[in-house]
């Protein structure tokens, strides 16, 4: 990938190792099995060694597939998935990707709630904050709005715990957490 193209061009293909939505996909080859059929055309696609990867849209929602057998879908396929920690998540993409395909409407990706994708974005800015020299309570105005307090009473305000953890999270994302995206948050 060419280092001068900016980030919003670069199309990133994930290993469903590290991605449990990318579905891994096979042609079927089990005679008389009813399955659905699928012509893929690709949005994009990259060869690798382990297959093609596909990004592609589906009853109007992206998903992302490798095809073992290296060749974009026209035809029945099958899933598979690993089993691993990360199953929860591979078969919550299965049934998106089985509802589009089947029924023609997918639900959303869920993986990411309005809420994480507001904290994201206040974790951002506070990095940013951060490494421009800005302490946590330049931060706490400039992202949450806050008044500026004395140096007693900020130290006491839960808004500053809020605002230092933001920021730790947002170091850690930027430390290589950020594959922790990849997968739903589970209690």
């Amino acid at each position: 990938m060419p280092p001068d193209l900016p980030a919003t061009s670069a199309d990133i293909f994930w290993s469903p190792a590290v991605d449990p939505a990318a579905v891994i996909l096979a042609p079927v080859v089990v005679p008389g099995l009813i399955t659905a059929t699928i012509a893929v055309d690709p949005i994009s696609a990259r060869s690798a060694e382990e297959g093609l990867y596909l990004r592609f849209v589906l009853a109007g929602e992206r998903f992302s597939a490798i095809a073992l057998d290296g060749k974009a879908p026209r035809g029945t396929v099958a899933v598979t998935t690993p089993v691993d920690p990360l199953l929860h998540d591979r078969v919550d993409a299965l049934f998106r990707f089985r509802d589009a395909l089947v029924h023609h409407r997918a639900t959303p990706d869920t993986r990411l709630t309005a809420q994480r994708r507001r904290h994201l974005i206040e974790m951002l800015r506070a990095i940013d904050g951060r490494r421009a020299g800005a302490t946590y309570q330049d931060i706490a105005e400039a992202v949450f709005s806050a008044e500026r307090e004395s140096a007693t009473l900020w130290k006491s305000m839960p808004l500053r715990d809020v605002v230092m953890r933001r920021a730790r999270t947002g170091f850690d994302l930027v430390a290589g957490g950020y594959r922790t995206l990849l997968h739903k948050r589970r209690a």
